[in-house]
């Protein structure tokens, strides 16, 4: 309750909520957003490798923008790319890497996620100051999408029966060590970090966290803390907050991430091949209750005005006693995610029944990344059939001079018999 009031408030002295604008929509892909945020500094500079990433992978909004949109990209080659692939797969958006064509009419910014820097990059690109939240609403997107929230939603949530799962929110170097003492092994988290960064495993001594935790109370104010599960899957709900502030449920994530709790890529499924998956841990009829019960939760961040997709991160985990439980709330992203990327990938791409995996790779050097770029497309090269995705492996961005990340969608099962022709050239390495 206090934390819907608590953005009730902030709402209305912040003055902004997203609005409803019949124009074109603007794309970006800046997967350093949560970095940003935990800075919260208009002027954030991302890590190297950081920023190698969001050029690589710029293309990346292709395969989820809507009708019409626009993605913003580093160069002419990812232009060129993204044209092969919307004539491929009958795409309706479109590349850009001039501010001139991006017009003088309104623009709906869309970033893969807010924070002060990727507003002054919109401003930079020629969007106007009205049609981009305001720094009051950004204190307010801050505050709910940091872990805190989602650790006190938690709390809210019944834990019981096929449930379980605790998070809680520490402020002091004292409270870190105790809690440690009382669980054994634990994770610490950052407030604000993704893709299973910010996080510090602590299964012995806490003296070996003390300088991680302290050093994160000390640049972000607190500290999330869960005892270690054994986990057993990772898996997400998506949702789309609306802009009449309804909550509609967009799919399921199957993810990967690896014993550090870092994202390696998404299962691409339908629905039912998900729901059939998950039986083996969860009773089919409790994801229909599961959804229905997720959504009043879920209605502090419609409440606080925000409108766009959100992702909930659960964990299949084994209990001691045999059995499993559902981790229901792990962290909510408040923003665009890899889980959504995949879910449409299944609906525009992936051929009808099949089964795929989409994987976001880094890569040593640029060579290493074009030998295994020419080695996937001599071993598996996509066979596309009818504008979708029937066999083999698919680059999603194009591998330049520069290159040292690769997104990829492989079919791994229901790959049809028949021999199939790739598209001549649309798959060449610059």
């Amino acid at each position: 309750k206090s934390i819907t009031i608590f953005f009730r408030i902030s709402l209305f002295c912040s003055n902004f909520a997203f609005k409803t604008i019949k124009s074109m929509k603007l794309h970006l892909f800046n997967p350093d957003t949560d970095l940003a945020l935990a800075c919260d500094d208009g002027h954030y500079i991302a890590p190297v490798q950081v920023r190698d990433m969001a050029r690589d992978l710029s293309l990346l909004p292709l395969w989820y923008a809507g009708a019409g949109g626009k993605v913003w990209v580093t160069d002419r080659k990812a232009m060129d790319y993204a044209s092969q692939m919307c004539l491929l797969f009958g795409l309706d958006a479109e590349a850009v890497a001039d501010v001139g064509a991006i017009g003088g009419g309104p623009v709906e910014a869309a970033p893969w996620g807010w924070n002060r820097t990727v507003r002054q990059s919109f401003l930079k690109l020629g969007v106007h100051g009205e049609d981009l939240p305001s720094d009051g609403w950004l204190d307010v997107y801050r505050r709910l999408a940091s872990r805190q929230t989602s650790a006190a939603l938690l709390h809210r949530w019944p834990l019981e029966g096929s449930y379980g799962g605790e998070a809680e929110v520490l402020y002091t170097l004292d409270e870190c060590r105790a809690y440690a003492d009382g669980h054994g092994a634990v994770v610490f988290k950052a407030p604000w970090s993704s893709s299973g960064k910010g996080l510090c495993w602590c299964r012995a001594d806490f003296s070996l966290s003390a300088g991680w935790c302290g050093r994160t109370l000390r640049e972000q104010g607190a500290v999330v803390a869960s005892p270690i599960y054994n986990k057993v899957e990772d898996l997400a709900l998506e949702f789309m907050a609306g802009e009449d502030g309804r909550m509609d449920f967009l799919g399921y994530s199957s993810f990967l991430t690896d014993g550090y709790g870092r994202y390696q890529g998404n299962r691409v499924l339908s629905a039912d091949a998900f729901e059939a998956y998950m039986t083996r841990y969860v009773a089919r009829e409790e994801w229909e209750r599961l959804r229905k019960g997720l959504i009043p939760l879920l209605a502090v961040y419609a409440e606080a005005g925000y409108r766009g997709p959100l992702g909930i991160d659960m964990m299949v985990c084994r209990r001691e006693n045999g059995g499993f439980f559902l981790h229901p709330m792990v962290e909510v992203n408040l923003r665009m995610n890899m889980g959504i990327v995949a879910l449409r990938l299944a609906e525009r791409v992936l051929g009808n029944g099949l089964s795929g995996r989409f994987d976001i790779v880094r890569y040593p050097s640029v060579g290493a990344l074009r030998e295994a770029a020419g080695r996937i497309l001599h071993e598996a090269p996509p066979q596309v059939r009818e504008g979708r995705l029937v066999g083999g492996t698919l680059p999603l961005v194009p591998v330049t001079s520069e290159s040292r990340f690769l997104a990829v969608l492989t079919v791994t099962s229901g790959q049809s018999e028949s021999r199939l022709t790739v598209a001549e050239g649309a798959l060449s390495l610059p």
